[in-house]
């Protein structure tokens, strides 16, 4: 009896040793921490730099901005908002994701990344109003997917994001327990499970909603003497944005406001998407980045 539970117990121990070392080799264990806002839902705590997916490195600055550069600067500032897309994934280097690369090529400027994982239209349009962190930007690129002016405004609970810096024992076991233990609430199959009768025109009332709340934005802006660009993506499985709720994002879009640039026709090609909605590749935050600069490059110099 006592050999066996010896032997057990040095399985279950090699067992999460193992564990413990593969999860952390696959770059889990020290994830980008949050904080929680009131007024936008959260941002990444400043002063971080984690080694992630694959040996990717994400660095945050001293006002919450996924940059190399510290936003103290003498130079022009350029301000990246949006959600996944322009943050880049864990798995995308700081050297590779497209605010990084807009700025490569500009030796007057530097660039920060305000995208964050889950924003909807309307906490993008909120951290751009009201973090008064990121108001001295001199350039605003805002990028959505057609998905964002759909999308529930996210708050700090939203997925399963940290909001603290507290060290875990197995940090690496814990990180992917903490993902699937909120990805598969319990409570997703008994309190939270939604037999809502959705109604599809409230999909068009929130993207009305979304769209005039940008709109107030951009014109707040621009009174303020700020160079402003939007960009469209689109969906892998939706390049043309065919899609009845997409076409009415983007129809919607370019009868309110000025200016939209469409990215379905850089984006055409399956290989610069990441995976099967909308994040891009290594491949597609360069093209991404080529085509920004193409478009911004002599208006923010003038």
């Amino acid at each position: 009896m006592k050999l066996t539970i010896i032997v057990t117990f040095i399985f279950a121990f090699f067992s999460t040793f193992i564990t413990e070392v593969y999860l952390k080799n696959k770059g889990l264990g020290d994830p980008v921490r949050y904080d929680s806002s009131i007024l936008y839902g959260y941002s990444p705590k400043p002063n971080q730099k984690k080694k992630r997916i694959a040996g990717s490195y994400v660095t945050i600055n001293e006002v919450g901005l996924r940059s190399i550069n510290s936003w103290k600067s003498e130079k022009k500032k350029i301000l990246f908002l949006g959600d996944s897309v322009t943050y880049g994934g864990s798995y995308i280097d700081d050297k590779d994701i497209f605010s990084t690369k807009v700025c490569s090529k500009l030796k007057n400027f530097i660039c920060g990344n305000a995208g964050v994982n889950a924003y909807s239209t309307l906490n993008i349009v909120l951290r751009s109003k009201l973090d008064s962190r990121i108001q001295d930007a001199d350039v605003y690129i805002y990028l959505f997917p057609p998905g964002d002016f759909y999308r529930d405004y996210a708050n700090s609970q939203t997925a399963h994001f940290y909001l603290n810096n507290k060290s875990f024992f197995l940090p690496a076991i814990t990180e992917a327990i903490s993902f699937v233990f909120t990805k598969y609430d319990l409570n997703n199959s008994i309190s939270k499970y939604d037999d809502t009768n959705t109604n599809y025109e409230d999909y068009f009332k929130i993207i009305d909603f979304s769209i005039k709340n940008l709109k107030e934005e951009i014109s707040n802006k621009i009174s303020n003497k700020k160079k402003i660009f939007i960009f469209l993506s689109n969906e892998k499985s939706d390049k043309n944005y065919k899609k009845k709720i997409n076409k009415y994002v983007k129809d919607s879009l370019l009868r309110e406001m000025d200016n939209i640039i469409l990215l379905n026709e850089t984006l055409n090609d399956d290989d610069f998407f990441y995976d099967e909605s909308v994040h891009l590749n290594i491949r597609g935050h360069e093209v991404v980045a080529d085509k920004i600069f193409k478009i911004i490059e002599n208006k923010i110099n003038n």
